[in-house]
């Protein structure tokens, strides 16, 4: 009996041992899986912190490009702001400055060519056959 009880005590070992195997290989798969989920976890978290860190510096550029805009803005309004100063410093001194006819009286025309200064200046949309003729000969 002590015969039969070693092979039965064998063949519970061999298959304690084939189901151990068994369990080895799922433990096996099951960390290999793992591993490459971690692998995959670590390239996304890699992939984000760079796509973080590019959204930083564009938004950095961003920030620095909207700067400089607001810094030309500024810059244009204050030459529109001294421009349109000026202009009126300008339009101001023209209407204190005495008119340049009033200063200096001219001389009277001849009367044909006052005739011809009223005519033209009285009817602005007159016929060509109107207005006056050149005094040079025609060639």
């Amino acid at each position: 009996m002590k015969l039969n009880d070693l092979q039965k005590a064998a063949a519970k070992a061999r298959q304690d041992l084939l189901l151990t195997e068994a369990l080895a290989a799922e433990l096996q798969r099951k960390l290999k899986s793992a591993k490459a989920i971690a692998e995959q976890a670590r390239l996304k978290h890699k992939h984000a912190r760079k796509a973080a860190k590019q959204a930083k510096c564009l938004a950095l550029a961003a920030a620095e490009r909207a700067r400089e805009q607001l810094r030309l803005c500024e810059k244009a309004q204050k030459r529109l702001a001294k421009a349109i100063k000026k202009a009126a410093k300008a339009k101001a001194g023209k209407a204190k400055r005495p008119a340049p006819a009033a200063a200096a009286p001219r001389k009277a025309a001849p009367p044909a060519r006052r005739k011809a200064a009223l005519a033209s200046q009285s009817s602005p949309a007159a016929p060509a056959s109107a207005a006056p003729t050149p005094a040079g000969p025609d060639v």
